[in-house]
């Protein structure tokens, strides 16, 4: 399952799914092939906690692998507009992830779906960026300190799901793997929106679905 967050995402899965469908009451799903779904997040909230509810209902209803694919504020100032960025580790600084997870033990995607969707999306032509990503439910609490750290210990991108729907995979014992798109550029005394990329999240939706079909035929499930 695909958890997505952006309008111009739920659009572009629109125009190429069967459904909707109903997943857990009211929240609907949509089908992008035999193997793959996409739940349209934003349209019961954003954040944390929506995230691990959300992720808890698609467990529920059988999935075996989620993926995250939406926009990041990227902390590095050297990564493209464009690029695809795979985050290999994050920063706990939200609230749910420490309700799954004790709090001093790290979070980290699956290590052979990441690979998956990272050569998925090169064969796309994207350029794929690694790195850790920092997950924090405080937007306004975002201070300058924390900003100039991060970015000089190279943490790539900023968020405020990732960690969450890392923790309950990890205790559902399901794989699971995030993709971020660049929003925009956070500097400890600048914000700088990017006028996109010349391709975005609607055009990695597909190299994504491809690498998540594939996954599971891999696995055989």
């Amino acid at each position: 399952m695909i958890l997505g967050y952006q309008p111009e995402l739920h659009e572009a899965v629109r125009e190429r799914a069967t459904g909707p469908q109903t997943l857990v009451r009211s929240q609907e799903w949509y089908e992008l092939d035999d193997e793959v779904g996409y739940v349209p997040v934003s349209e019961f909230g954003i954040g944390a906690p929506v995230t691990a509810i959300i992720a808890e209902n698609c467990i529920a209803a059988g999935a075996k692998t989620v993926v995250l694919v939406g926009g990041s504020a990227c902390l590095q100032p050297d990564v493209p507009p464009d690029a695809a960025v795979l985050p290999t580790e994050t920063i706990r600084d939200e609230g749910v992830s420490h309700h799954y997870v004790p709090s001093p033990q790290p979070l980290s995607p699956t290590a052979s779906l990441v690979e998956q969707l990272d050569s998925s999306l090169v064969d796309a032509g994207f350029d794929t960026v690694r790195g850790e990503t920092w997950t924090t439910s405080a937007m306004y609490r975002e201070t300058e300190t924390e900003v100039e750290q991060y970015r000089d210990e190279g943490v790539v991108t900023l968020c405020m799901e990732t960690a969450a729907l890392w923790a309950v995979c990890e205790y559902r014992g399901v794989d699971t793997a995030t993709v971020h798109e660049v929003g925009d550029y956070l500097a400890p005394d600048e914000w700088t929106p990017t006028s996109g990329g010349e391709r975005g999240l609607s055009e990695m939706l597909s190299p994504v679905v491809d690498g998540l079909t594939d996954y599971t035929a891999d696995k055989g499930t």
